[in-house]
């Protein structure tokens, strides 16, 4: 199969690299399509083939069969969500605003690409990964590792930096599996069609802000909650980390 070297940046590229790179781009782009429409049962590579006007045996160049197309909108998909963690990461602010800029980065990229998010879910189950070539798959956890590391580099600064007590176990995995668990559950039901305010509960991504602060004091992590304003920290991140991606959210709202 074709290797379009996604890590090559676009204006690097060789003209047929640039060529390779844009054709699988227009392969995902229309498979996420499909995806959104009709599911993984619409998939097929005679579908994808046929909606780009190229032969199936261009597309198996790129893909040796729908299940790997999947697994190439997820690499892509967290290609994405590694970036907006990176800014996270990097933003000049405490380990405590650092970390609270990740689950609004995770939050955020939810409300925007909801599709995308729930493409991410298919690749995990063992009936579609299991087709997966091991390079794919190998790439797939590369991408995977990577966002876990970003999270846990800032664990652990924290904690080599007096933020957070050592004298806890499981510290920082207990940490980070806790924020991924609430983050993930709250962006899926975010998705559902349940009533939560007729059910008498607030919205499910505005909840998993507030108890993410609330595991994080758990922790001690400091500053505590208490001890600063959590809804003008989410202001202030808005501004100075996403501000492109709530120009973006205000125009889906509009």
């Amino acid at each position: 199969m074709t290797n379009t070297t996604p890590t090559t940046p676009k204006e690097k590229m060789t003209r047929k690299q640039r060529e390779l790179f844009e054709r699988e781009q227009l392969i995902l782009d229309t498979a996420q399509e499909i995806l959104q429409q009709e599911g993984m049962q619409g998939l097929t590579m005679d579908r994808v083939a046929a909606e780009i006007e190229y032969s199936k045996g261009t597309v198996y160049n790129h893909f040796c069969c729908k299940e790997e197309i999947v697994s190439g909108i997820s690499c892509r998909c967290m290609d994405n969500l590694s970036e907006m963690f990176t800014r996270a990461h990097d933003y000049k602010g405490s380990h405590r605003e650092r970390i609270a800029a990740v689950g609004l980065a995770e939050s955020l990229y939810a409300q925007l690409h909801p599709v995308e998010l729930q493409n991410m879910q298919v690749i995990k189950t063992v009936t579609v990964r299991e087709k997966v070539s091991e390079e794919k798959q190998l790439l797939l956890f590369q991408k995977e590792q990577k966002i876990t590391g970003i999270v846990l580099e800032i664990v652990r600064d924290a904690m080599n930096n007096g933020d957070i007590p050592e004298d806890q176990p499981y510290i920082p995995d207990s940490i980070v599996l806790g924020l991924w668990t609430m983050g993930y559950g709250s962006n899926l039901l975010s998705m559902t069609d349940i009533p939560f305010e007729k059910l008498g509960m607030q919205n499910p991504l505005e909840m998993a802000w507030v108890n993410s602060h609330k595991l994080l004091d758990s922790y001690q992590w400091k500053p505590l909650s208490t001890e600063f304003d959590i809804y003008t920290l989410r202001e202030k991140l808005c501004k100075e980390l996403f501000s492109e991606e709530m120009k973006q959210l205000k125009k889906i709202s509009k």
